[in-house]
């Protein structure tokens, strides 16, 4: 059976939110990245994060891979982390801010449409790239647009083969879409708060 690690794309500081790396924000009591690895490590043999500064993840026991390009956003991430796949077929990349991930869905991005080279959600016409799978042959095209200047990782996936998960597909995986629930401003924090705290 083909392998399929997984990368948490750490990011940079969330300026908006006081500097903090985003994956050490607490949301109901927890840093983001112990909600992640917790829903991650059961699905995946191998799971690792992108991140220009380890420190944080040292008492976490989880391997880090550094970006090699600054500046070319979550692009130079997805770099990173199909460089450091090893003898991965894909890799399934989060972006670090996630703090509900769904179970379920992060098994569908596993598992299915093996074939294409890129599996990704599809919500109300939007793709979601930071939750999304990537085969580590696109490591050449990638590395290309990271050349050229071309950063969107929603362009990437309409250049290559790829499979989508759209809304119909998405409903039984995670049915509010809390998946996608990212922290980028105090406002965003403070609903997942209240999300965390309506939580089972």
């Amino acid at each position: 059976m083909r392998e399929v690690a997984a990368a948490i794309i750490a990011g940079g500081p969330a300026r908006r939110l006081g500097g903090v790396a985003k994956p050490l924000l607490e949301v109901g009591g927890q840093a983001v990245a112990d909600r992640q690895l917790a829903v991650l490590r059961p699905l995946f043999a191998r799971v690792f994060v992108v991140a220009n500064d380890p420190a944080p993840w040292a008492g976490r026991g989880v391997e880090v891979a550094a970006d090699r390009v600054v500046g070319a956003g979550p692009l130079a991430g997805l770099a990173a982390a199909l460089a450091a796949a090893g003898g991965a077929a894909a890799v399934v990349c989060v972006a670090g801010d996630l703090p509900f991930l769904s179970p379920a869905l992060l098994a569908a991005l596993r598992d299915r449409a093996p074939e294409a080279r890129a599996l990704a959600p599809r919500r109300a016409g939007r793709a979601e790239p930071l939750c999304a799978r990537y085969a580590t042959d696109l490591r050449i095209l990638v590395e290309a647009r990271l050349q050229t200047g071309r950063f969107a990782l929603h362009e990437l996936l309409e250049a290559t083969d790829t499979a989508w998960l759209d809304d119909a597909g998405l409903a039984p995986l995670d049915p509010e879409g809390l998946s996608f629930v990212n922290l980028n401003t105090p406002d965003d924090l403070r609903r997942a708060e209240e999300l965390a705290r309506r939580a089972p």
